[in-house]
């Protein structure tokens, strides 16, 4: 009877045993698989944190291109925020110099030409030259220096690169604003007005750095080629083409002198014009007409 009892008893504390076994089995694997829950988590956490630090870093570095990018552009507005044509004053006056054919000045011819101004104008206030300068002198508190120079040899020219060194003493860092009035007496040596003309405007960028330059389309004539190489220059090298349209519209019926036309000569004489070549020529109210062509891509800075 004892033994039944003892061996009873041993069965209930195997019994027990293997059920606390069984729990510490299931606790271990609790916390196995808590420790892998966590672990996971941990992981999962890092790669989140990762990519949302990388996604910051991005939208900052994004966010810094932006603004760089705004920033040049706004610098750039700011550089360029005057009117393409604004000039102001580099020293204590404004420097005009102009350079031209017999548009622009002529020598005096006598029985043929009688002042030293653009042909066919009355007087030499009245040529579109001294119109832009008086028109200058109006606009800026500072006076205005006007310097005319005759381009004609360097369009008859066989190597017209050759005839720039005779120009070059007219130009300084001081030069404010330069004109470029060309290409009616050009009928040969056409082959190379491309460079021709890219050689004149860097020539005169060259020695005028801080000048506004502004090429005139032809007034006479007009010829596509030359036309076409004195765009090209003025693409180039960024200077301002002004457009002769209107003055070419109006040439013939209004804006074209004639014979028997009264004029004043440097002497203080009145002559009359008597050469169908002079009278080719702008009259006044042609003159004017380039003038506000040229005026219209100026503005002055005091």
């Amino acid at each position: 009877m004892r033994r039944k009892i003892y061996s009873f008893l041993l069965l209930i504390c195997l019994l027990l045993s293997c059920n606390g076994c069984q729990d510490t089995k299931e606790t271990e694997k609790s916390n196995v698989s808590s420790q892998q829950d966590d672990t996971q988590k941990e992981k999962k956490s890092e790669v989140r944190s990762s990519f949302t630090t990388k996604q910051a870093e991005t939208e900052e570095a994004i966010e810094e291109k932006e603004q760089g990018t705004e920033l040049t552009e706004e610098t750039e507005t700011e550089s360029t925020q005057e009117e393409p044509g604004a000039i102001a004053a580099s020293e204590d006056t404004y420097d005009y110099v102009a350079l031209g054919n017999s548009i622009t000045c002529n020598e005096i011819e006598e029985g043929l030409w009688w002042g030293n101004w653009g042909m066919a104008a009355s007087s030499e206030e009245k040529d579109y030259v001294h119109l832009v300068s008086n028109w200058l002198g109006g606009q800026s508190v500072r006076p205005v220096t006007t310097t005319v120079l005759d381009l004609k040899k360097w369009e008859v020219a066989q190597k017209r690169d050759d005839i720039l060194a005779d120009y070059e003493t007219y130009f300084n860092e001081h030069t404010d604003l330069i004109t470029i009035q060309t290409g009616e007496n050009i009928t040969d040596y056409r082959d190379t007005l491309t460079m021709d003309y890219l050689n004149l405007v860097d020539f005169v960028k060259k020695k005028a750095p801080n000048a506004l330059i502004l090429m005139l389309g032809e007034t006479l004539w007009p010829s596509e080629d030359i036309e076409s190489a004195k765009q090209a220059a003025c693409d180039y090298y960024g200077v301002i083409f002004v457009d002769m349209t209107k003055f070419l519209n109006g040439y013939a019926d209004s804006y074209k002198s004639a014979l028997g036309t009264e004029v004043s000569g440097a002497d203080g004489g009145t002559y009359a014009i008597g050469n169908e070549v002079v009278a080719a020529h702008p009259n006044d109210e042609g003159m004017a007409c380039i003038a506000q062509q040229v005026i219209d891509h100026i503005t002055v800075n005091n």
